[in-house]
């Protein structure tokens, strides 16, 4: 361990204080043991402090020393090594640090500053352990919470479900994320924070009735074949749920479409989204260069359940001038949740249709009439019967009283559609009709996994 700044006096009256933390100035510290242990990644800024609630052990991990401290302890990293500062003093560590509790206990708690959130950055306290490592990859170190898996979905549950929705709604989200947790750490170093996993805000966003919620079904969980399935859920359907195989890759048994009128609540607003993004976007996504003009988009397959699982794009090859037709699965997307994030916005979910603005009824050469969704790359006969090909993004076309410019392909994509996430398991609008139509969180969990136990 090196010392930045070395002040005797200061580290003699600093060890006197009563505030110290339990165990400091010993050697070999330990994280503690958590009976079923979860581990989720934090996501700090740059720079971080930890605000200390009840006892803690400050481990420098290059020796499992600990570190006195009476002050919050501020973490930064830079080149490979994390820099901690406390009580005026700095320490550097390759291996970082630890804050462990000393004994754990419901009063314990971290506060870490600056967290990343969808709303900005900002302090959020923590139950349970921590490790503060280099992160080689990052500016920030990494910054991991270990916690009791019933500590952990205290703070997953309101993140992830209003605490105010009905009690066995709230108790079916509690097994569902439980199971969830579970069955990753099994495969998993950790869990995320954020939807990557399930949104998980700490002890800052505990509440009342979610924490009853939890205790009420404290170590029950959802299985399969006596193991705890991986519970995924999302915030509405659609109208129906979908078969794991339809939307990522692996078929799951108890991942089954089942019809989900519950969801059609009538306080659930992602029913008849739309969403309008401009085909410059699209092409600069997909395409990244000028060599193609995108001139339509259509759905070419789709689930059972509604969810979009083939599209394919037309394009202009502005080299070879041709009009070559793209599947954009799996060329662009290997899973059909792909097709929600690869056009340049986030799409709510796959439950779409897609429209262009550029259609029109036009004459072919043998006479008859048909409706295409764009003129780009057709050749036009002119009135001396000389044949062009339209490259403009406009042509002018004369009416009885004047001309006018129509546009030769779609400048703007309208995508209209049903359902929030990803439509795989439990839908959590629907989980709230149920419990108000009067049904209890296993049958909840039972409808929307198929063949599941609840225990």
């Amino acid at each position: 361990m090196k010392k930045l700044a070395i002040a005797i006096m200061s580290i003699i009256f600093i060890a006197l204080l009563p505030t110290i933390s339990a165990g400091s100035g010993t050697a070999g510290i330990s994280p503690p043991l958590y009976e079923t242990s979860i581990k989720v990644k934090l996501l700090p800024e740059k720079t971080f402090s930890a605000k200390i609630f009840g006892s803690y052990h400050f481990v420098n991990l290059d020796d499992q020393s600990a570190i006195p401290y009476t002050t919050d302890i501020i973490f930064e990293q830079q080149n490979g090594i994390v820099i901690a500062t406390t009580n005026g003093d700095s320490y550097e560590s390759s291996s970082g640090y630890g804050l462990y509790e000393v004994e754990q206990n419901d009063q314990n708690a971290v506060e870490i500053s600056n967290i990343q959130t969808s709303s900005g950055p900002m302090p959020i306290q923590y139950r349970g352990s921590f490790s503060i490592t280099p992160l080689l990859t990052e500016e920030a170190p990494n910054l991991v919470n270990t916690l009791h898996i019933e500590d952990y979905i205290k703070g997953v549950v309101p993140s992830e479900m209003p605490s105010y929705w009905p009690y066995e709604a709230l108790k079916a989200q509690a097994v569902a994320a439980r199971s969830y947790a579970f069955s990753q750490m099994q495969t998993s170093q950790y869990l995320n924070m954020t939807v990557a996993s399930q949104v998980y805000r700490g002890k800052t966003n505990e509440a009342a009735t979610t924490n009853q919620a939890i205790a009420e079904t404290n170590g029950i969980f959802a299985t399969y074949n006596n193991e705890p399935i991986q519970a995924f859920f999302h915030a509405s359907s659609g109208g129906y749920t979908e078969n794991s195989e339809d939307i990522w890759s692996n078929p799951i048994p108890y991942i089954r479409a089942v019809e989900d009128s519950f969801d059609q609540h009538p306080d659930n607003t992602h029913y008849g989204w739309s969403m309008s993004i401009p085909a410059t976007t699209i092409t600069n996504s997909l395409f990244g260069n000028a060599q193609n003009t995108l001139l339509s988009l259509k759905v070419t397959e789709r689930s059972i359940a509604g969810a979009v699982q083939q599209m394919e794009a037309i394009v202009y090859d502005n080299e070879t001038n041709t009009r070559p037709s793209i599947s954009l699965k799996p060329t662009f997307t290997s899973s059909s949740d792909g097709f929600r994030t690869i056009f340049g916005e986030y799409l709510k979910s796959s439950k779409f249709t897609v429209t262009g603005d550029a259609a029109a009824k036009i004459i072919v050469a043998d006479g008859s009439t048909t409706h295409v969704d764009n003129l780009y790359g057709y050749e036009l006969q002119t009135a001396d019967n000389a044949t062009e090909t339209i490259v403009d993004d406009n042509i002018t076309l004369k009416t009885k009283t004047s001309t006018a410019l129509y546009p030769t392909f779609t400048q703007a994509y309208q995508f209209s559609g049903d359902g929030w996430g990803h439509g795989l398991g439990m839908s959590q609008w629907g989980a709230r009709s149920m419990a108000s139509a009067g049904y209890t969180y296993d049958q909840i969990l039972k409808h929307y996994y198929i063949g599941i136990e609840v225990r």
